[in-house]
Parts: C-alpha cells; structure tokens; sequence
C-alpha cells in the first residue's frame, strides 16, 4: 500500500513540469461571410446594380412543388426530363436521405404555388403537394 502511494505522489509531482506560454490576445478570429436572410417582397433591391451581395449569401424562403419522393434515383431524373418537355419551372432533384424528392419552382407566394399544384394535378399528378423550403429568388 506504501508503495502505491509512493507512486501517486511522484507522479503528481513530476506530472505537469512542462508550461506552456500561452497569450489569448495573439489569437485571430477568422471572418465570418454570414448568409444574408432577406424578404423576398425586396428582390428589387437586390437586381439594382449597387447590390454586391453574392448568389451564396442569399437565403429566402418560398415554396416549390413536389411531385416524387423516392428511392430510386433513376426514377427522380426521368421524371424530371419528362416534365422539362411539359414545364417552363425549373425542376430540382434533391437528395435528402433516404429519398430523391422531385421539385419544381421557385415560388414566393403560397397562392402561385397552390394555383401550379391545381395545374400539375389537371395534368396527372395528382398527388404533388407544396414543400416550404428555401428558393432561387433571382433565377
């Protein structure tokens, strides 16, 4: 039992002999390129010329409809060329795990979405619905 202590208190005295100078004010923050969050009724502002804000510093949020969620990547783009030869949107195949989803447009009002949602469904796609998520706002 001495010996152990022995070898406890040793170690504690010759454990830590090293110090390391250390000064917190020689540490740099790195700069931060925060997204910019904007309301889409303002997107006037941001095609004036003025505007230095880039395509990845712009966040909005808006609506597009989806129409597929699946598995099988094969099946998400074949639909998506199918509905490039029918509509004028802009067709996203997204992968969030474990689905494909197949979306469509970048809508900033609900009511345009809803009215495209009616539309898709008179043609077949009777069960696409809307997805709040962010968007495109300028493309």
């Amino acid at each position: 039992m001495k010996l152990i202590l022995i070898i406890i208190s040793t170690s504690i005295l010759f454990s830590q002999q090293k110090k390391i100078k250390f000064d917190p004010n020689k540490l740099t923050d790195p700069t931060l390129n925060w997204p910019k969050i904007i309301s889409p009724f303002n997107l006037d502002t941001l095609n004036s010329k003025e505007s230095t804000l880039s395509d990845s510093m712009i966040i909005v949020e808006g609506f597009r409809v989806q129409v597929l969620a699946t598995r099988d990547r094969f099946n998400a783009e074949k639909l998506q060329s199918e509905l490039g030869e029918k509509i004028q949107h802009k067709i996203y195949v997204i992968f969030e795990a474990p689905n494909y989803k197949v979306r469509i447009g970048n809508f900033i009002d609900r009511r345009k979405a809803e009215n495209f949602r009616i539309e898709l469904a008179k043609n077949g796609y009777s069960s696409a619905w809307i997805i709040r998520t962010k968007i495109d706002p300028i493309k």
